[in-house]
Parts: C-alpha cells; sequence; structure tokens
C-alpha cells in the first residue's frame, strides 16, 4: 500500500497549486495528522533488538538495557509504520487546493495513477450533517462513475475545536490486492483498520492488522493514548501465537506506559496455551530515562530485581 501512496504523491507533487477558502480548510481541519496519531514514545540511540518472553529466561541486572523498553520500542515503530503512508498522502493534499469545489464536496484529481497505466487517482470528501467521509479510489481511465473503487475509507465526526472529535480509517487492502496494484510492506494483510479520539484527553488511537490469511496468521491489535507533557502508553495483543516452550500456543498482551524523561513501567501477561489453566504468567518491569533496567517481577519466579520505588509515576493514565 505504501508504494502505491509513494506514486500518488508524486502525481499530488505536480498538480497545481491555488489558494484555499475558508471552507476548504474546514474540509483540510477533518483529516488526521501525524501529531494527532503517532506515537510518541522518548527515542534510544541504540539499536532495536527483538523481544519475547523466551528471551528473557535469563537473569537479568539492574542497570542492563529493558528488553520491555526494546518491545515497546519495537511495537511502537510497527505502530508508525503502519499508518506513515496515509499520513503522508494526506500531508501532501493539505498543501493542494481542491480540483472540484461544491456545497458539501471537495476532490482533488482525478489524475492519470502513476505506475498504473489506463487507470486514474482522485480524493474525494464530503461533507454530511453529522460527520466528514472522505475515499481514495480508482477507476480504469475515462471508464464512468460506478468504476471507481476504494482503496482507502474515513470518517470524522467533530465534536467541537480544531480537529476534535472521532475518527476511522480503513485501509482496504484486500481490493487493492483485488485489481492487480501492489499493496507493498501491507501484502500479507486484507485490512488495516485505525480508530482515534482527539476530543477528550487522553487522545487515544487503536490500530488492528486483520491477515490474509488467519489460518497461518493472528490478528495484531495496538492501542495508543497520551497525555499532555510526554505521558504514553502503548498496548497490544497477539492471540494464538507460540510464546512459551511447549506445543499450544498463548496470548500474548503487553502494556507500557511512559514518561518524558524519567522512564517507564511495562506489564507483559500471558494466557492459555502452555500456561497453566487459571494462571497469568505476568512480567513487571520498569526502565529509567537512560532506557535501563530498574525493576524486574517475574510472577513464577520468588526473585525480585531492583526496587518497585525506582518506577517512575504513570497513575495519571489509569482509566
Amino acid at each position: 500500500m505504501r508504494t502505491c501512496w509513494l506514486l500518488l504523491l508524486g502525481c499530488l507533487a505536480a498538480a497545481c497549486g491555488g489558494n484555499f477558502s475558508n471552507d476548504d480548510l474546514e474540509f483540510l481541519n477533518a483529516l488526521p495528522t501525524r501529531e494527532d496519531l503517532a506515537s510518541k514514545l522518548p527515542a534510544s540511540s541504540g539499536p532495536v533488538s527483538e523481544g519475547g518472553l523466551r528471551q528473557r529466561s535469563d537473569a537479568l541486572a539492574v542497570g542492563e538495557p529493558s528488553p520491555l523498553y526494546r518491545d515497546t520500542r519495537a511495537a511502537s515503530d510497527a505502530f508508525n509504520r503502519g499508518m506513515d503512508g496515509l499520513l503522508t498522502l494526506l500531508e501532501e493534499i493539505r498543501k493542494l487546493p481542491p480540483t472540484t469545489r461544491a456545497p458539501d464536496v471537495r476532490v482533488w484529481g482525478p489524475w492519470p495513477a502513476p505506475n498504473h497505466p489506463g487507470h486514474e487517482v482522485r480524493f474525494a470528501m464530503k461533507r454530511e450533517p453529522e460527520q466528514f467521509t472522505y475515499l481514495l479510489q480508482y477507476r480504469p481511465r475515462g471508464s464512468g462513475e460506478d468504476r471507481w473503487w476504494s482503496a482507502v475509507e474515513g470518517t470524522f465526526q467533530p465534536d467541537g475545536g480544531l480537529r476534535k472529535g472521532t475518527g476511522a480509517v480503513r485501509l482496504l487492502v484486500k481490493q487493492t490486492k483485488a485489481h492487480g496494484f501492489d499493496a507493498g510492506g501491507l501484502a500479507d494483510l486484507d485490512l488495516l483498520e485505525i480508530v482515534y479520539q482527539t476530543r477528550a484527553l487522553p487522545i487515544s488511537v487503536r490500530m488492528r492488522f486483520v491477515p490474509a490469511s488467519p489460518q497461518t496468521a493472528s490478528e495484531f491489535l495496538y492501542a495508543y493514548r497520551e497525555l499532555p507533557g510526554g505521558l504514553g502508553e502503548m498496548g497490544f495483543l497477539l492471540e494464538d501465537t507460540d510464546i512459551l516452550p511447549g506445543t499450544q500456543k498463548e496470548d500474548l498482551a503487553i502494556l507500557s506506559r511512559w514518561t518524558k524523561d524519567r522512564g517507564g513501567v511495562g506489564i507483559i501477561s500471558v494466557t492459555g496455551g502452555d500456561v497453566p489453566a487459571g494462571f497469568t504468567a505476568t512480567q513487571v518491569e520498569c526502565w529509567d530515562a537512560r532506557f535501563r533496567l530498574t525493576y524486574l517481577k517475574r510472577s513464577w519466579e520468588t526473585a525480585v530485581v531492583g526496587s518497585a520505588s525506582a518506577c517512575p509515576d504513570v497513575s495519571a493514565l489509569e482509566p
């Protein structure tokens, strides 16, 4: 899908510029921005390595790099990559005045679709009484209105204030592949869905990856929240996956919360599969501002590493 977007950006860059009306800006403010949706986990300067409970069987000590921070960093990066192409496209749309204006409609294009000879592309928005809707669409060049098909569909329900409200974006990967287009890094998916709310704090974003082959891959869910001042939270869930040694598959959930400059706290929970019935294997881990381990407690061990008093206060993110 990112391949399609990057090609479209070349088309947008070649489009003519112009002026925006106040009404145009109302439409554009219904589109999500990178500031609204992207995860803002503080970054380490070191490399991100693979995590996982299996790799944490060896003893860890205070001051070592935090494995759970690395897992959270990898999840945050994957979360941002999942929406990067979409947000880059919307950033380019905002630079261009609409090609067509009607009282409750704005359309950008149609233009020839780069790298898809014989096709054209458009971005269309509609203002309805309760919401805005938008579509990224393609069709064979010269065909009728009924031949447009959608690669991306989105909605936004405003709730007062600039870009405040609730929205959803669906990347229709299955349809894109069915029309012979390159889905790039999303080729193994049928759908990528993003649901968000910016009307109240904490801002929240949920992302759902639906695999094309559910027999060989599971849905992956991310949830992100943030508060002013650098407080953030990333939760991710992977069901029916092989986490622990054994023949069965487990469900893995990780919830990490962090501060801007005082480190973070994470909890791993594993259920089902080779975990005894009625039991949840948990691991609590804290890291400091340098992403070094300060505290570690595993439910299946009596030993504790470090002190819980070293964990930062992230209680503002409690439900």
